[in-house]
């Protein structure tokens, strides 16, 4: 930390020894104006200047982030100083000396300059002493010593108005009560510090505070307060450069909320950053937090060794609370990797019983319900339920954070599968859902919300898996229902208002635009990947809230809603395929068999008729064909076969997919051709999208669009917009802005363009229009989306899919909006065939016809089965 020592007069006394302490006191305020101070003075033959300008250059150099270049000056400044025979310089310098060593993690050195430096140091300077005192028994994870004498401190810094040791003092009390879980406390004590330094002109100083105050959120389980405060600080002036620290914390925000990726590339990097400047204490928790990405993915070698290589650092640093939860991590690696002996549950239990006492509750309890797992996968029921009882009373403090909740819940669901009580199991996950639920509600993020499902997934499997046991047909859909695309059951109050974020996108087409003319595409390149990484950032620090569907309705009402239609509702557990049917109001629980087989077929479905569609020799025509009608049938045997009799009678389908199988063209499926099918996340997704369509304004606009660059894009715009009228957006009227302020609420829209969808960034998946790509992230500022949206284009039906049947891409970003019906392909589709099903589509639908028949009937006549009705496909 920097900032040592008070500022002075706003102006530089004139004699020499006057200004050089002046320097000294305002360092901080203007590192590099002193640094370059320092070196003139440095020149001078004066002993007693020469240790001041070392003090000045110490003090600039931890300001800027060196700490190793800081530490020489300090140590040579206290060399010239004693010489000088200058012993309150010498003490001043000594203590500048003891928080660098706390800077660079070597506590030991600390305490021993400190202890030096106290008798040379006036009454004064002794609540300066004070004040590092408590910061070094925070260092050393003494928080309750820590707390008392930074208050001491601050009772004799405040009587002396020394206001910036008085901001250190109460930014150390806030750290102190944070690891204490006090977090109102610390809260108040960060604001406190965060004015302080604002009014002492040490913008850096109070950023730095405001960063604090995210970790407080974040610890608290508010993700999106503290993503929004870390951006805030950076924006007031924090330099992650000379702080690379704050890259960590912000890192592993980003890792609780699912984005784990993200999370370790900035952390690899911020580890370079703090290996490179000598900052050994943050370096060791960069790797911890490295570690825990690592077991986020499963990587369980690169966790075991981060993790064993931070607990080194720790126990060398004596930080006892720190080096016990690098050991949990350790243990939480070896466990999950199969190692379960009687003595590595034995270490585990230990690892997390110092968890606890340090204050690491929801790492002790994840630890202790994975010990429990293995316990009782190896037969040890005694030791797995006394782990498990250890966790469940999480449950009922109502002061912790969400996530630890839910853990409570979990542990109390995994007691009740023991003694085999389903009605006390489905109340435990039941409770822990409700608690995840209540996380997820404030955030506006879709991105977020989508990643932040990992727990709800785990309660979910654990519900389903007890209500298959039952063999109840409706316990199995009211419990898939109850953990399935549980982001898409939450929407936005409001569209997401960001200029930064609108400005981002603005910049970021701009670039892509730019790719098509550029001489150097390797920096073009570049330049789209940081714009499309600034895009992601400022998605996630959206600010709202989110209203969540109602629970699902009763088997009348759904019976009522689907009429004569079929519904078939997927879940997948332990690897084995199972479907719940509705067919006249009768539910039946059907086994599918293995998930896997499924999942083979319908990648081979989709890789064949993607190669038909490219184009393929006559000769090798009928081999391709073969193939995908060979798999199709083997897709349809395995998946449709219990409504099979329901759709040979020419009923219609609402399917609601799980897996991969949310991608699966299902009108290639042959009792599917022809049959009006509509694919919905869920059954409560597929109710809300029915609402929907029938509080659409029949009146509504209709907006045809036809991206740049596409055969047959304009004149099927124009052919369609001469046959229904309405709004034409063509040529350069067809831009983002125009697209935008032209479909909200509209009651058709149809958008002919190149399109793509990005597996790896679903939500930067897009349709290509004059001015550049229609981002998800575009489609997400809409007020209301239109009722029904036509995308004639290539795979942007698509949605990747995630833990818990999360789904998101183009489409499902409409139907989070309010779209009732999104009709798209889910694989490649030749432009020649597609004119065509277009203009049927949209002549059907003229015609009153619903979505989900009148696309079957256009696919059936022009031979096409790639685009899917997504929503809801009945009747208005």
């Amino acid at each position: 930390m920097a900032g040592l020592l008070s500022a002075g007069a706003a102006v530089a006394p004139p004699d020499r020894i006057g200004s050089a302490t002046w320097w000294r006191d305002n360092a901080s305020s203007a590192p590099d104006d002193a640094m370059r101070k320092a070196v003139e003075l440095l020149s001078d033959a004066d002993g007693e200047l020469r240790a001041l300008a070392r003090h000045i250059a110490a003090l600039a150099a931890v300001e800027q982030g060196r700490v190793r270049q800081a530490h020489r000056h300090a140590r040579l400044g206290l060399t010239a100083a004693r010489r000088a025979e200058r012993w309150r310089l010498a003490g001043q310098l000594q203590l500048t000396l003891a928080w660098i060593e706390l800077e660079r993690g070597d506590v030991d050195a600390s305490w021993a300059n400190l202890v030096a430096a106290e008798p040379q140091l006036s009454a004064a300077e002794q609540g300066r002493a004070a004040c590092l005192r408590g910061l070094l028994h925070c260092q050393g994870d003494q928080h309750r010593e820590a707390r008392a004498e930074l208050t001491r401190a601050l009772r004799s810094l405040t009587a002396d108005d020394d206001r910036r040791w008085m901001a250190n003092a109460l930014m150390g009390r806030g750290l102190a009560n944070l690891y204490e879980n006090r977090l109102e406390a610390a809260e108040s004590d960060l604001a406190a510090a965060e004015r302080v330094f604002a009014s002492a002109g040490q913008a850096a100083r109070a950023a730095g505070c405001r960063h604090n105050r995210g970790c407080v959120a974040f610890r608290a389980g508010d993700l999106p307060r503290a993503l929004r405060l870390f951006e805030e600080a950076v924006a007031a002036g924090l330099d992650v450069r000379s702080s690379p620290e704050a890259l960590v914390d912000r890192a592993e925000a980003l890792a609780a909320a699912g984005l784990t990726a993200d999370a370790r590339a900035v952390m690899e990097q911020a580890a370079d950053r703090l290996a490179a400047c000598g900052r050994a204490g943050r370096l060791a928790e960069t790797r911890l937090a490295l570690a825990s990405c690592a077991l986020q993915v499963d990587d369980l070698v690169a966790a075991g060794q981060a993790a064993t290589s931070a607990r080194r650092l720790f126990r060398t640093q004596r930080r006892p609370a720190w080096a016990a939860l690098a050991t949990a991590v350790v243990w939480q690696a070896k466990l999950r990797a199969g190692q379960c002996s009687r003595y590595s549950l034995s270490a585990a239990r230990r690892a997390a019983a110092a968890c606890a006492e340090f204050g690491w509750t929801g790492l002790a309890a994840e630890l202790r319900l994975t010990a429990a797992r293995c316990a009782a996968r190896a037969g040890m029921r005694a030791a797995s339920r006394k782990l498990l009882a250890m966790c469940a009373p999480l449950r009922e403090v109502v002061e912790s954070p969400p996530q630890h909740r839910a853990l409570g819940w979990l542990a109390e669901a995994l007691l009740a599968e023991q003694d085999d009580d389903a009605e006390r199991l489905f109340e435990a996950c039941e409770g822990g859902l409700r608690a995840v639920d209540g996380q997820i509600s404030d955030m506006a993020a879709f991105e977020l919300r989508v990643h932040t499902a990992g727990l709800a997934a785990e309660l979910g499997d654990l519900a389903v898996g007890a209500a298959l046991r039952s063999g109840d047909p409706e316990l199995v859909l009211r419990w898939t229902e109850r953990s399935r695309a549980s982001a898409l059951h939450r929407r936005a109050l409001r569209p997401p208002v960001d200029p930064q974020l609108n400005s981002a996108l603005v910049r970021l087409r701009s670039a892509v635009q730019g790719t098509q003319r550029t001489r150097d595409p390797k920096q073009a390149l570049r330049a789209v990947a940081g714009l499309e990484e600034q895009v992601r950032h400022r998605a996630i620090l959206v600010e709202g809230r989110t209203s969540g569907l109602p629970m699902q309705c009763g088997l009348d009402e759904l019976a009522a809603e689907l009429g004569d239609a079929a519904l078939l509702s997927l879940c997948s557990y332990r690897g084995r395929l199972f479907a719940v049917s509705i067919v006249d109001a009768k539910v039946r629980l059907h086994v599918l068999g293995p998930e896997s087989n499924a999942h083979a077929q319908a990648a081979r479905l989709r890789h064949l008729l993607a190669r038909q569609a490219s184009g393929t020799a006559p000769r090798a025509a009928p081999m391709f064909e073969y193939g995908a009608r060979q798999a199709a049938e083997e897709l349809q045997a395995q998946l449709l076969d219990p409504v099979l009799p329901a759709l040979e009678q020419g009923r219609p389908l609402v399917v609601v997919p799980t897996g991969r199988l949310h991608v699966l063209p299902w009108a290639a499926l042959p009792a599917c051709r022809g049959r009006g099918v509509t694919v919905a996340p869920s059954v409560r997704c597929w109710l809300r999208a029915a609402q929907d369509a029938r509080a659409a304004d029949p009146a509504g606009s209709a907006v045809w669009i036809a991206g740049p660059g596409l055969r047959h894009a304009e004149r099927e715009a124009r052919a369609l917009h001469g046959a229904a009228g309405g709004r034409l957006l063509v040529g350069e009227a067809a831009t983002t802005d125009r697209l935008l302020s032209t479909v909200d609420g509209a009651a058709v829209v149809h958008i002919a363009a190149h399109g793509r969808f990005r597996d790896d960034q679903p939500l930067l998946s897009c349709l290509d229009l004059a001015d550049g790509p229609l981002y998800a992230y575009d489609l997400d500022r809409l007020h209301r989306g239109p009722a029904t949206v036509v995308l004639s284009a290539c795979d942007v039906g698509r949605s990747a899919v995630s833990r818990g049947d999360q789904l998101s891409g183009l489409a499902t970003t409409l139907l989070g909006r309010g779209t009732a019906t999104v009709i798209a392909s889910v694989v490649p589709v030749p432009d020649e065939r597609t004119v065509g099903v277009m203009m049927s589509l949209h002549r059907a639908l003229r015609g009153g016809v619903a979505p989900a028949e009148a696309l079957a009937a256009a696919q059936a006549e022009h031979g096409e089965s790639g685009f899917v009705c997504l929503g809801y496909g009945g009747d208005r």
